[in-house]
């Protein structure tokens, strides 16, 4: 009885020290000296715990199951700066199984499936392939059936890796229209029983799964704090940065291009955003902390696409970032905090343009803008707070 209580008790203080290291990293960054950012470092620690659960300790690969809350909500999971855009769906597999997919396509304009081999808590992790559901045969109601093996299959197939046995498939359906009638639905089973599956961990699986959890945060963290300094590095505070780093390695989408810029504003400050609009299916802008946490987009117009943008006459977009509300339609709100990240996205773009930025005061933000923008009154500005907060909970189901 000694000894095993021994080992749980040496795997769970090897799993505490490198959490508690973890925090201390987070804690004694160059940018975690004011009260909101070393809050928002704590929330980040505590919430891969969590996090760290789903994706680690609880997915089992011979009983794979499709879900969304356990990875990204509006307000509680927001690691990886998601989009407001997207609904997630998660689960991992293993490369030598065979498994069946399916669902109904709903009326989003894209639903993508992209497979990565290990994920944030494996350090060999790397993309494996990604797929628009779209170019599978569908049923005339939308239905679908796709077979994921690694050998060829009659019909719909995702080519899997016999060699990997930890896979994650990582689901993007794309709600610009925040309005949409119906999202996708989707879901998934093994094909094969092998005599071995079972429910149970083992202690070396579980020890495992621990290793995983504190490695995917430490290495989450030490990304986000990496990214955020070679974009100051890079251009500063206030200005759009694109890095050439390829990001499908650690699960960036490889039809997308990210254009990233770290905001630093007083109380009566904004920055004016301006771009051209290329030939694009999606965009986005939102807003995130510097630990890549999205800032909350349910009660806070904190994110703005392609869908809920006003587009001037001259066929460019012009934003502005604020603590202050402005009193225009394309308002980006700050949300509390007047040091973030602002991530924009391009999905199948013929080109990534980076947006201008103009630092300035909230006063002069009219001069800034064509003389034809639409004013948002208070109540206005309520109406569409109380339009987000109704689509998101719509979305999510809470």
């Amino acid at each position: 009885m000694n000894d095993i209580s021994t080992g749980y008790d040496d795997m769970w203080a090897a799993y505490a020290e490198a959490i508690d290291a973890a925090r201390k990293t987070a804690l004694d960054w160059r940018w975690a000296t004011t009260p909101e950012m070393r809050a928002q470092a704590m929330y980040f620690i505590s919430m891969m715990q969590g996090f760290g659960f789903n994706t680690y300790m609880g997915p089992r690969t011979a009983y794979p199951s499709f879900f969304s809350h356990l990875m990204f909500t509006p307000v509680e999971y927001n690691w990886g700066a998601p989009s407001p855009d997207f609904r997630y769906h998660w689960t991992k597999i293993d490369g030598a199984r065979r498994y069946r997919i399916w669902g109904r396509r709903g009326k989003t304009p894209w639903l993508h499936i992209q497979a990565q081999r290990g994920w944030w808590g494996d350090a060999d992790q790397s993309n494996l392939g990604s797929w628009d559901v779209d170019e599978f045969h569908l049923a005339a109601d939308g239905s679908f059936e796709i077979i994921a093996a690694p050998d060829e299959q009659p019909g719909n197939w995702m080519k899997l890796d016999r060699s990997a046995r930890q896979i994650c498939l990582l689901v993007r359906d794309i709600w610009d229209d925040w309005e949409v009638e119906e999202g996708a639905t989707i879901h998934i089973e093994s094909l094969e029983a092998l005599p071995t599956d079972t429910l149970l961990l083992t202690e070396s699986e579980i020890a495992e799964r621990l290793r995983g959890i504190a490695f995917q945060t430490d290495f989450s963290l030490k990304t986000w704090m990496r990214m955020v300094d070679e974009v100051y590095d890079a251009v500063g505070f206030n200005r759009f940065w694109q890095s050439t780093e390829n990001v499908t390695r650690i699960g960036g989408n490889p039809l997308a291009g990210y254009v990233k810029m770290l905001y630093d504003l007083k109380p009566d400050e904004a920055v004016v955003i301006e771009c051209e609009i290329p030939n694009v299916k999606h965009w986005s802008l939102q807003l995130a902390d510097f630990f890549f946490q999205t800032t909350d987009y349910r009660f806070h117009q904190s994110s703005i696409n392609n869908r809920q943008a006003r587009i001037d006459a001259d066929g460019r977009v012009r934003l502005v970032l604020s603590a202050q509300d402005p009193g225009i339609p394309n308002w980006l709100d700050t949300s509390g905090l007047l040091r973030g990240f602002a991530q924009w996205r391009w999905y199948l773009s013929d080109a990534f343009p980076v947006p201008g930025a103009t630092l300035l005061p909230v006063a002069d933000v009219r001069r800034h803008l064509p003389s034809d923008t639409p004013t948002i009154s208070p109540e206005q500005r309520r109406g569409q707070a109380d339009w987000r907060r109704r689509q998101i909970g719509r979305r999510f189901n809470v």
